[in-house]
């Protein structure tokens, strides 16, 4: 059974004489080749070497790639993430009189007070205008009377002593304090 697509010819092909034959790649410069070459024994070379070790010596190579990613890690410790700055969070003691300030803005900013500890996040703003107890100027002092901690966040309940918000007491995080 023989397949007459394997190789279809056209009756103007068959009476042509075939056409010559080009190469496909022009031919490269023997230093390229050399160099290709260089590269790979050297590169068998060491995989060798590499090999023989790890049969002969496994304590040794392996040691190695512990010694190599050790010395990886404290280059990145010691030479890695030095833009990030902690926040230094104040010792509070409820009762004491503390400054409040926003510390994400620059400079300073207002801070706010809610119902609820846990509410500094609302993202609705009809949510975060019905929980809101006040707007604190930025350093107006303030009495802590509570703590809490929602979710690995710690918040205290202050009283303003001073300003627009003097006598209303509500919830802000406890990075918004600064010592007097």
């Amino acid at each position: 059974m023989s397949n007459e697509n394997e190789n279809p010819t056209t009756p103007e092909e068959e009476g042509k004489a075939p056409a010559e034959e080009q190469p496909s790649e022009t031919p490269k410069e023997p230093k390229e080749e050399e160099a290709k070459a260089e590269e790979a024994t050297a590169s068998n070379a060491l995989m060798e070497k590499l090999t023989a070790l790890r049969q002969e010596k496994p304590a040794l190579f392996y040691g190695g790639i512990a010694g190599a990613l050790l010395v990886l890690f404290l280059v990145i410790k010691m030479f890695g993430g030095g833009g990030v700055e902690q926040l230094q969070v104040p010792a509070i003691q409820v009762g004491q009189t503390y400054k409040l300030v926003n510390p994400n803005v620059t400079g300073g900013g207002d801070v706010l007070l809610f119902q609820a500890p846990g509410r500094m996040g609302a993202t609705d703003p009809e949510i975060r205008e019905k929980e809101k107890v006040c707007v604190v100027k930025a350093g107006t002092s303030a009495k802590v009377l509570e703590q809490s901690v929602v979710n690995y966040v710690k918040y205290v309940k202050v009283e303003p002593v001073e300003g627009d918000c003097a006598g209303k007491q509500g919830w802000t995080s406890i990075v918004n304090l600064k010592a007097q």
